[in-house]
C-alpha cells in the first residue's frame, strides 16, 4: 500500500499491490509466496477485477452491491460488500456505454451498448432488450415518472416509459449530439449537455425547453460538453468540457460562479460532489481533483491522485452512514483501482479495517524517521577515532551526541575493530558450546533467602575444591550448625553498602 502526501492530505493507493495472473504455473505461485511484497498486499475485494479494461462502475443505492461493466469479453460483475467478493458474472453481446440501476439493489439493470441496444436485466438474468435509432451515449432514469432517457448522436432525447413499456415523443434539442444528461434531483429539471458547448433545460412535465446555456470558449481546443452534475440543493451545476475545463453554475444565472482548468487538457470524465467533507471531485483520463467549494477557500486543491491508467469512471463507496473516504476508479486496466483519503471521510463499515492499518502505516513511518543515520555519543567517537569529524557536515549534533551517517558508521567500526567479526564468532561458538552444556545434568545449588551472595561464594570455594559432587550440598550445610542462623533469620542480613 502506497502512501502519497499533498497540502497535507494523504492518499493510500488500495490497489497499489502485484496482481497474480490466471494463468501462472503452481510453481510461480510457490514462489510468490516467498515474496515479502506479495505476501503484504492489500485485496480490498476478492476478485476486484475485469478481464481487459473497465468501462463503469456503480453501487446500488443499499451500499450493498457494486457493478462493474468490463470489456473484452464484455461482462458485468456485481459484488456483494457484506461478503467482499463477487456475487455473479453475466456475459453481454456488446461492450458497455452506460448503465443505471432501476431498484435499490441489484435486481433491476439497465445497459446502454454500443451497438444501439438496451438491455434490461432482472436479477434472473437478461429480461428484455431493444434497440434505438441512433448510437446512444448516456442513459438517465426518471425516479417519479419511470421514465428512461437515451441520449445519442443525433438531435432527439428518447424517452422510454418502463411503466407502461412504450416509447413516448422524444425531446429535440436545437444542437446535433448529446454528450451527458443529469436529473435535478430537487425539481427534476432535465439538464443535456451536447456539442458546441450549448447545455439545454428540459422540464418533463411539460416536454418543454426551459433555458439553456452556452459556454462557447474561442481559446479553447474544444467546447463539448462531457460531464455533467446538479448538486442535492438544487441551484448548483457543474459543467466539464472537453478542453479540461470544469464550470460551476448557479442554474439562476448564465455566467460560471467559478472556473477550474486540469493542466492536463484532457476531457473531463466525471464530476462528483462529496458533501461531508464539502468538496468537489473532477476527473480527466489521467487524475482525479479534489478542491473547496466554499468560500473562502473556493477552488482551493486538496489532493491530485494520478493513476497508472486513462480513468473512464469515478464511484464514492458509500455506506448506511453515507459517503465515505474510498473511492472505486474504473480504467484502462483490469484491476479497479482504489484509494483511500482519510480527509475526505471514514472508510465504509464494510471494510472498517483500513482505519486500523492507515495508523499502523503511520506509526511504522514515524519509528523509521532516522533509519538511514546512527546516533554516536562523544565516548563511542573516541572508540571509532573519530573525534576530528566534530564541527563538519559528517557530524550533526543532537541532545549529548551527534547523528551520523550509517554507512561512514559502519566504515569507520570496520576500520577501527578489523577483528570484531571474529570476535563476535568466537562469542557466538561459545554460547552455543555453554547452551549444549546446561542441557546436561547440571548441578543443583540451593540458595537459603538470606545472604545469598555469601552463600554462592562459600559454595564456589567448596566446588573448586571437592568437584561437582560436592557442589550439590545446601549452603546451610557448609558453616557451622551454631552459625545457621545467619543464613535463616533477616536480622543478619549482610549490608554491602556499610563503610564498617
Amino acid at each position: 500500500m502506497k502512501v502519497s502526501n499533498l497540502n497535507g492530505c494523504k492518499v493510500y493507493n488500495l490497489s497499489s499491490s502485484k496482481a497474480m495472473p490466471g494463468w501462472i504455473s503452481q510453481a510461480q505461485r510457490k514462489k510468490l509466496s516467498k515474496d515479502e511484497d506479495w505476501n503484504k498486499r492489500l485485496e480490498l475485494i476478492q476478485d476486484f477485477e475485469v478481464t481487459t479494461a473497465a468501462q463503469c462502475i456503480t453501487m446500488t443505492r443499499d451500499a450493498e452491491h457494486i457493478l462493474v461493466a468490463g470489456t473484452y469479453q464484455p461482462v458485468v460483475k456485481c459484488f456483494t460488500t457484506s461478503d467482499l467478493t463477487m456475487k455473479f458474472q453475466r456475459g453481454l453481446t456488446c461492450e458497455v456505454v452506460a448503465m443505471e440501476s432501476l431498484s435499490d439493489d441489484y435486481s433491476k439493470i439497465v445497459f446502454l451498448q454500443s451497438d444501439r441496444t438496451i438491455a434490461l436485466h432482472a436479477a434472473y438474468g437478461t429480461h428484455y432488450s431493444l434497440r434505438v435509432p441512433k448510437f446512444g451515449r448516456h442513459l438517465q432514469y426518471n425516479w417519479n415518472n419511470c421514465d428512461l432517457y437515451c441520449c445519442g448522436a443525433g438531435d432527439e432525447i428518447y424517452r422510454l416509459n418502463l411503466e407502461v413499456g412504450q416509447f413516448k415523443e422524444p425531446f429535440h434539442m436545437k444542437t446535433e449530439g448529446c454528450n451527458k444528461m443529469h436529473i435535478n434531483p430537487v425539481h427534476q429539471l432535465l439538464a443535456c449537455g451536447g456539442e458546441q458547448g450549448i447545455c439545454e433545460f428540459w422540464d418533463p412535465r411539460s416536454r418543454s425547453r426551459v433555458s439553456s446555456i452556452n459556454i462557447f470558449d474561442q481559446q479553447a481546443t474544444s467546447n463539448d460538453i462531457t460531464a455533467l452534475k446538479f448538486d442535492n440543493d438544487g441551484l448548483t451545476m457543474m459543467l466539464g468540457t472537453a478542453s479540461g475545463y470544469v464550470h460551476m453554475f448557479d442554474i439562476r444565472s448564465r455566467q460560471p460562479i467559478y472556473t477550474k482548468e486540469h493542466q492536463y487538457g484532457l476531457p473531463i470524465v466525471d464530476i462528483s460532489y462529496h458533501h461531508s467533507s464539502k468538496t468537489i471531485l473532477t476527473t480527466d483520463k489521467k487524475l482525479v481533483k479534489i478542491w473547496e467549494r466554499n468560500e473562502p477557500n473556493l477552488g482551493k486543491v486538496m489532493a491530485n491522485i494520478e493513476t497508472p491508467a486513462d480513468i473512464n469512471a469515478l464511484c464514492i463507496a458509500n455506506d448506511r452512514r453515507g459517503e465515505t473516504g474510498l473511492l472505486m476508479l474504473a480504467g484502462e486496466q483490469g484491476r479497479i483501482m482504489t484509494y483511500f483519503v482519510p480527509q475526505l471521510g471514514p472508510a465504509p463499515r464494510w471494510c472498517s479495517f483500513l482505519e486500523g492499518l492507515t495508523e499502523e502505516l503511520e506509526e511504522n513511518a514515524k519509528s523509521s524517521v532516522y533509519e538511514d543515520y546512527k546516533f554516536v555519543t562523544r565516548q563511542e567517537l573516541d572508540d571509532l577515532g573519530a573525534t576530528g569529524l566534530i564541527g563538519t557536515p559528517m557530524l550533526r549534533g543532537y541532545m549529548h551526541g551527534f547523528f551520523m551517517e550509517m554507512k561512514l558508521y559502519n566504515k569507520l567500526r570496520a576500520v577501527s575493530k578489523p577483528f570484531e567479526y571474529e570476535e563476535y564468532r568466537k562469542k557466538k561458538i561459545q554460547e552455543r558450546i555453554d547452551a549444549k552444556r546446561a542441557s546436561r545434568i547440571a548441578t543443583v545449588q540451593r540458595l537459603p533467602k538470606v545472604n545469598q551472595d555469601l552463600a554462592k561464594k562459600l559454595l564456589k570455594k567448596q566446588t573448586s575444591k571437592a568437584g561437582a559432587e560436592e557442589g550439590k550440598k545446601d549452603a546451610k550445610d557448609l558453616v557451622d550448625p551454631r552459625f545457621r542462623a545467619v543464613f535463616e533469620r533477616e536480622e543478619f542480613q549482610v549490608d554491602e553498602d556499610a563503610e564498617d
